[in-house]
């Protein structure tokens, strides 16, 4: 399906663009492809497809661009052009996974009554092709193969997701993934549920990876580090996956496993530069660790400087993220944090915000150790 993402990226979206906004469109993303002033004057539409693919393969590169023209008053009817084609491609992954798991279950059954008399394999045959009929998709999950996808757009999980981001994909097809890490379930206040509970982790699979939003916390046992697990019904968006009630979590069979490239892991662990935030589109969902370099707190809110080794800037909490317990020098994990215009460029919190600091957590241990 990668090879069917970049297809629509190049001849339903770039190849639509006139010069003026596909010039644009690369000075937006400069700084994720990393191109240089030359590269921006002298690369074509073929080339720059060719570093999407290769930087952000399968559906993110038609996210990434979809986001961008959706902003442009002139493209936003190709901007919905491209969310159809994704849902169309969608579909027509699923049901080919879908017809291959249900012949395999056929072969199954068809091996399991060798032995039986021809009345009895002609009823079994009739109940396979019940099964298989559309019209009976209802009972298809107790028979082994998943029921036929919906064409909507949108997920059940919705509800959770940022208002702001109408974007996100509903995906039936099954994905396997290893997990790298996942967080402790945390509260957090939802406008249609209110207090709801969720964790966040970081999956890959051979090719890339993907920050994760999971709304069942029952599933925590199943996202422990290093286990492969098979997920479908979830919704995703540029790189983000969200996984809720109606989602399917198993884990995966030793022949589903695979390795996982060590850049990859690396890619997933890396803390993005702050001079590289800053150039960043503004809407942008950011991860990372950061030092802390000064604490402000306002009435309302709190202001974070946080700093690296190619500049700062102000991370602004509120609501449970307001005037935590921190100090100049912890390490700040931030998690689901949107850069934001406020004045100046911040990060700021939205819906499913996270900040982790270790050093308060080890001062806490360390004074424990000393009262004992």
């Amino acid at each position: 399906m990668t090879n069917e993402y970049k297809k629509i990226f190049l001849l339903k979206g770039l190849e639509n663009i006139d010069d003026y906004h596909f010039s644009m469109i690369k000075s937006l993303l400069a700084q994720d492809l990393g191109l240089t002033r030359d590269m921006q004057d002298n690369y074509n539409r073929i080339k720059i497809a060719d570093l999407m693919e290769l930087k952000f393969p399968g559906v993110a590169c038609v996210d990434m661009l979809e986001d961008l023209l959706s902003n442009m008053t002139k493209y936003q009817d190709l901007a919905k052009a491209l969310r159809e084609e994704k849902i169309k491609g969608n579909w027509e992954s699923f049901l080919g996974t879908w017809e291959s798991k249900k012949l395999n279950y056929f072969q199954k059954r068809k091996t399991s009554t060798l032995g039986e008399t021809g009345t009895k394999r002609k009823k079994v045959s009739r109940e396979q092709t019940q099964s298989a009929s559309p019209s009976r998709s209802s009972t298809s999950t107790t028979t082994g193969f998943p029921p036929l996808p919906q064409t909507s757009s949108s997920a059940s999980s919705s509800a959770h997701l940022p208002p702001n981001q109408k974007n996100w994909v509903l995906q039936k097809g099954p994905m396997t993934v290893m997990v790298l890490k996942a967080t402790e379930p945390f509260e957090y206040e939802s406008p249609e549920e209110g207090e709801s509970t969720m964790f966040h982790a970081t999956v890959v699979t051979a090719s890339q990876f993907f920050q994760v939003k999971v709304f069942n916390t029952n599933l925590k046992e199943k996202f422990t580090k290093q286990k492969f697990i098979t997920i479908s019904d979830y919704s995703e968006y540029r790189g983000t996956l969200a996984i809720n009630r109606a989602s399917s979590v198993s884990e995966a069979g030793l022949d589903q496993k695979f390795k996982v490239p060590k850049h990859i892991i690396k890619r997933a662990s890396e803390t993005p530069k702050i001079n590289s935030i800053l150039k960043m589109a503004p809407g942008t969902i950011v991860y990372g660790l950061f030092v802390l370099h000064q604490k402000k707190v306002h009435r309302t809110n709190t202001i974070y400087e946080i700093q690296d080794n190619t500049g700062k800037m102000d991370v602004m909490g509120n609501g449970k993220w307001h005037n935590m317990n921190c100090e100049k020098g912890d390490k700040l994990r931030l998690y689901s944090f949107q850069l934001k215009t406020v004045k100046t460029l911040k990060l700021t919190c939205e819906l499913h915000s996270l900040i982790q600091n270790k050093e308060k957590v080890n001062r806490e241990v360390k004074g424990k150790m000393e009262n004992v």
